[in-house]
């Protein structure tokens, strides 16, 4: 479920940002820092 959401998500800003590169970029610090929170929040 939540890997659908983050593909979604990526594949969202690809498409809408024509920079791909900082959409990456961009995409990775999201990605790492709701990695972490998700973590975080299960015991």
């Amino acid at each position: 479920m939540v890997k659908i959401i983050l593909v979604g998500i990526i594949v969202a800003l690809v498409y809408s940002q024509p920079d791909l590169r900082l959409t990456v970029a961009d995409w990775l610090k999201v990605a790492s820092d709701f990695l972490i929170e998700s973590v975080q929040v299960k015991p």
